[in-house]
């Protein structure tokens, strides 16, 4: 049906609205809307990528609920606001022209245009706090955000209390008559909202393909173990070298592991290249040339997967120890996680690999040692699961107490650690954190009982001390190491 000329002229507490300026109006509140929704779309994927992505390629990755979700939220904002803008035209006149509705007409457009400008002020900075605020806890609190699933819910009462406010005014004007245009109004928004929503106006999931293609822990398999002793490990600028040890998802039957690596030193090359474990010496080894002295005696990071063996893992501390590189941290998790597993790349377990890994002479001198050692223990783990220390069945929740029994009762201890190649890395990384964890809290006893604070907190002579009542005497015998004795006793005999 047509409208006729002034017919909002019926209203006697409402100016005439010319048919032209009505529809160029809605024109107008509809192109705003649609670019607005625009704005905020952009917006949502540029905040996501920027603040969100981190130096491990992972990125805030939405479902396709919670993106269409989003989109209609901010469609619905946007529309509102459109709306805001056609009422602005619409009652916006000089004054000679409103008469007695002068006063009412200019608190509309006033209304209007204050609550545009001071709700896009507070939009835009509770978006900055909250972005910044999750974006800037070192990469992890996207992680957080994927734990609290129903955060996006917290817009609707935003655009509840927005569309309210935009006829509070109104409401005053046509009394009663308000809700009917109210439920109009809301059912119109709600249409044409729905309507926008469906308009992706960038390929979110092409994004997400691209980056994730470069994050290890989503391409291949990744998963890191469990370890009752943590520390925060180095930042990328303090390390000598990054690996990353994973399994192929596409080969799982095939079952050799996959090298990464990542040198400070090297300069002109992608990160995270993957390289063969015969190449690892003669690559780090060049690339040592080209960093500063003091970066050689940072630690290496390790990310392993939980399930490669053993042989692949001490073929890599061999290489290393051949290298000088004996300070390790090994990226591990935490027993207990309230959030998402990859939140807590960030920990580490750190251990310094012997030198008898890499020296002969070394390894022979140690046995000398332990064969002239009072009290020398066994540890071995079955391939079926099994702890066994010196022929005695050990439960793995029993293991952490004890081994701190053993080192109060024999301060003097020496445990012989035999790695068997099919054992797993999770298995190692289990049994030498419990050994750190209980020599860790037997030093601040110590230490409190002594010097009255944490063993962390004492000056460098008094934790020599410390360390040098209660030492780490614990020597991993690999394999190799077990094959390499039996040659060298037979070499004696003959």
């Amino acid at each position: 049906m047509a409208l006729r000329h002034k017919h909002l002229h019926a209203y006697s507490n409402l100016p005439a609205i010319p048919r032209g300026r009505l529809i160029t109006g809605i024109i107008a509140g509809v192109l705003f809307a649609i670019c607005f929704y625009a704005f905020l779309y952009v917006c949502r994927e540029a905040l996501r990528i920027l603040f969100f992505m981190t130096e491990n390629y992972d990125v805030l990755v939405l479902s396709d609920s919670t993106v269409s979700f989003l989109n209609f939220i901010f469609a619905y904002i946007a529309t509102i606001l459109g709306q805001s803008l056609c009422f602005t035209y619409w009652f916006e006149a000089p004054l000679r022209r409103l008469g007695k509705h002068a006063p009412r007409m200019r608190t509309i457009v006033n209304d209007q245009r204050s609550m545009n400008t001071y709700f896009l002020s507070w939009f835009s900075r509770l978006v900055y706090v909250f972005v910044l605020g999750i974006g800037s806890t070192m990469g992890g609190g996207i992680y957080m955000i994927q734990t609290f699933s129903g955060y996006q819910y917290v817009f609707i009462p935003i655009v509840i209390m927005l569309f309210c406010h935009s006829w509070m005014n109104i409401r005053r004007l046509f009394n009663g008559k308000s809700f009917r245009w109210m439920l109009v109004s809301a059912v119109l928004l709600s249409v044409l909202s729905l309507g926008l929503s469906r308009i992706n106006l960038i390929d979110y999931e092409s994004i997400n393909r691209i980056i994730l293609s470069k994050n290890i822990y989503y391409a291949y398999r990744l998963q890191l173990p469990e370890a009752v002793y943590t520390e925060r490990m180095n930042s990328e600028a303090r390390r000598n070298v990054s690996l990353w040890i994973a399994e192929d998802k596409n080969n799982p039957a095939d079952g050799k592991p996959l090298l990464f690596i990542d040198h400070w030193g090297r300069t002109g090359t992608d990160k995270r290249e993957q390289i063969s474990l015969d190449s690892l010496k003669k690559c780090i080894a060049c690339w040592n040339q080209n960093i500063m002295e003091e970066m050689l005696y940072e630690p290496c990071v390790i990310y392993a997967h939980r399930d490669i063996k053993m042989s692949y893992i001490n073929k890599v501390k061999k290489s290393l120890a051949e290298l000088g590189v004996n300070r390790i941290q090994y990226a591990v998790m935490p027993p207990i996680r309230e959030y998402d597993d990859r939140y807590y790349t960030h920990l580490a377990f750190p251990l310094y690999t012997g030198r008898y890994f890499a020296d002969t002479d070394i390894w022979q001198d140690l046995q000398e040692e332990l064969n002239s050692a009072k009290h020398v223990s066994e540890l071995h783990v079955l391939e079926n699961g099994e702890i066994l220390f010196d022929d005695i069945k050990i439960e793995w929740n029993d293991f952490g107490d004890f081994i701190r029994q053993l080192i109060l009762s024999t301060p003097d201890y020496h445990i012989k650690y035999y790695i068997s190649d099919n054992s797993s890395y999770a298995d190692y990384i289990f049994i030498v954190s419990n050994i750190v964890q209980a020599i860790s809290q037997i030093r601040n006893d110590y230490s409190r009982v002594t010097y009255q604070q944490e063993y962390e907190y004492l000056e460098w002579e008094e934790a020599g001390t410390v360390r040098g009542k209660y030492p780490y005497r614990v020597v991993e015998i690999p394999t190799e190491n077990l094959a390499l004795r039996a040659k060298l006793i037979m070499n004696f005999e003959l």
